[in-house]
């Protein structure tokens, strides 16, 4: 089992027990004490778990599920800033996909005065601003709904979104590893949002400097299965290089210093 395999299998299992020892994450994953002790500290530098006596529990502040209304507090200026450029990405006429992101919510008042825009969603509260604010085709995909997230999620919202092309999908995520990927603290989340992917011609993410250099416990994808990453984080030359190399763009909202 690779390094990054067997945290993400310890994230799992901490995810429904809460707390475990080392000793019995050892005998769970096949895999010595000193192993286990050394991927406990570097989850805990990224700061998903806290070491105990013998063991280690879940930092429930970044692992459990953030509800909507609290995400729409947290890195405020940051995501308004991130939803303005990335409305400017979008043409009169084009066929859209949103997530039920509160980043991607902050996109929904900048796409006011576009025309004959078509826009698809799982998100319950982003149909409700859709339909306030825009003339556009506003469609919601339905399914069962996440009353944390407020959000559809299940087969019905896969198949809706699966039945479609859209030019462009503008979707986030829990957290972002640049040389690994995209991930989601929920299993559902992360299984629609790749659906989404599939159905888009661009891929455009956006995704603030607090979702950088975490790790969550679902892959969402590979970083260079999208086209365009829309962050306000200050971005250091060599990771620019790197996505580039993988065909990823990056569009900033601040400038570097």
């Amino acid at each position: 089992m690779l390094d990054i395999e067997r945290r993400t299998q310890i994230l799992l299992i901490l995810k429904e027990r809460k707390s475990i020892t080392v000793a019995r994450l050892s005998k769970q994953l096949y895999t010595s004490e000193a192993t286990i002790r050394r991927d406990l500290n570097k989850l805990e530098k990224e700061g998903l778990v806290k070491r105990t006596y013998g063991g280690v529990v879940l930092v429930e502040g970044l692992s459990s599920e953030i509800s909507l209304s609290m995400r729409e507090t947290e890195q405020l200026q940051e995501k308004n800033a991130i939803g303005s450029v990335a409305a400017t990405l979008v043409r009169d006429g084009d066929i859209i996909i949103l997530d039920s992101s509160s980043t991607t919510g902050m996109m929904v008042k900048y796409l006011a005065g576009k025309t004959d825009l078509t826009v698809l969603t799982n998100g319950a509260k982003t149909t409700i601003m859709l339909g306030e604010l825009l003339n556009a085709n506003i469609y919601c995909t339905g399914g069962q709904l996440r009353k944390n997230s407020l959000s559809y999620i299940g087969e019905e919202a896969r198949s809706f979104i699966a039945r479609y092309r859209a030019d462009t999908l503008f979707f986030s995520c829990r957290s972002l590893i640049f040389d690994d990927g995209l991930f989601d603290s929920s299993v559902e989340e992360a299984e629609l949002r790749r659906t989404m992917l599939k159905s888009a011609k661009r891929k455009v993410l956006l995704c603030d400097n607090s979702k950088i250099g975490k790790y969550s416990f679902q892959k969402i994808c590979k970083v260079e299965e999208i086209d365009t990453i829309i962050s306000n984080a200050h971005v250091e030359e060599r990771v620019i290089d790197l996505l580039k190399e993988k065909g990823v763009s990056v569009i900033l909202t601040e400038t570097k210093q």
